[in-house]
């Protein structure tokens, strides 16, 4: 039987926050497991984010980062689970993989946003990358259709 102790959740803050936060918490809550929320800053892409600062320093807290996830799944929902809070700043694929290998992460669930066909053509998602890099079983939760 598959054995789950560990989730990762990176998210950005976006429409699938909510989402993939409360996908996260049901995952450990039936596994019993520990979920690990992680929001990496990718100074490269240009993108406003949560975490400013130099390439490799984090400016924000984990603390913060809680803050910031409960604005949109409620506390009782994630009191119900063991939780932590991350933040780091570099690129998005090598910092999701280089935390699942140090913490002995057992599944990585993350958003998808549907995008264009331009978009695809063009530009290797995250989630794309992280399914062939992973070390451990990734999971995505996909953008529901308004």
């Amino acid at each position: 039987m598959l054995q789950i102790h560990k989730i990762l959740a990176p998210v950005e803050f976006d429409d699938l926050i909510d989402d993939v936060a409360r996908t996260a918490v049901q995952f450990a809550s039936l596994f019993k497991a520990t979920v690990c929320f992680l929001h990496v800053d990718d100074p490269l892409s240009g993108a406003p984010s949560l975490v400013a600062g130099s390439l490799h320093t984090a400016r924000h807290s984990g603390d913060e980062l809680r803050e910031r996830i409960l604005e949109f799944v409620p506390a009782e929902f994630l009191s119900s689970v063991s939780a932590s809070y991350h933040t780091v700043t570099g690129d998005p694929v090598e910092e999701i993989v280089r935390f699942s290998k140090k913490n002995d992460i057992d599944l990585i669930i993350l958003g998808n946003s549907v995008k264009s066909a331009f978009a695809r053509l063009f530009f290797t998602s995250v989630e794309e990358a992280l399914i062939h890099k992973a070390p451990c079983h990734v999971l995505t939760v996909v953008e529901k259709k308004r």
